[in-house]
């Protein structure tokens, strides 16, 4: 296995790891702000919209920040418009940024946004795992990939593969998170979500 048992059960036990700062502080405010800094250099790139969820979905902890990647002019969605009423849907890039430790991962994701007089009415926010990273029209997306890959690597985050978050784990473990289906995997490890 390319990680420890000691350094997965850390990230279960939500121990923020690393040897650089703010990783080296241990604290997750700090790690945090370092991801809000991340998240100013994507949104640099005027061909995308960056949409950041800092708030864990709205409850609970997760493991991650879940970023949400779409095209600034629209071709990745579809918008339906019906009276005061209108509904975005989007198949983008979702990327998962751990705040524990300097890795990260995305695939091809799909949400959606509804908003009617102009105000929040409803959404889903799309998940990713393992098999999702090539789940996105590469054409469209390569030089949008290429960028993020670059930023996330200036910030000296290590993009994980798919091969090494499909391991199944070879010790018990409880993980607390929504999104575990069969035995806890390397990808449990890293990103997790409770409600």
């Amino acid at each position: 296995m390319t990680h420890s048992e000691d350094f997965l059960r850390k990230l279960a036990k939500e121990k923020v790891i690393g040897d650089f700062y703010p990783f080296d502080t241990g604290d997750l405010d700090k790690v945090e702000d370092y991801i809000r800094q991340v998240v100013d250099r994507l949104k640099s790139n005027h061909t995308i919209n960056v949409e950041a969820d800092f708030d864990y979905y709205g409850s609970g902890f997760a493991s991650y920040i879940s970023i949400r990647i779409s095209k600034r002019d629209n071709s990745d969605s579809i918008i339906k418009m019906d009276k005061n009423r209108i509904t975005k849907d989007t198949k983008g890039i979702l990327l998962y940024i751990s705040n524990l430790a300097p890795y990260w991962y995305y695939g091809g994701s799909e949400w959606s946004l509804t908003t009617e007089n102009g105000k929040f009415a409803s959404g889903s926010s799309g998940y990713i795992f393992p098999t999702d990273i090539n789940k996105y029209d590469t054409a469209k997306w390569n030089n949008d990939i290429e960028k993020i890959k670059f930023t996330l690597s200036h910030f000296k985050y290590n993009l994980l593969t798919k091969e090494e978050l499909e391991k199944s784990l070879d010790f018990e473990i409880n993980i607390a998170s929504n999104l575990i289906d069969g035995k806890p995997r390397v990808f449990d490890c890293f990103f997790h979500w409770e409600d």
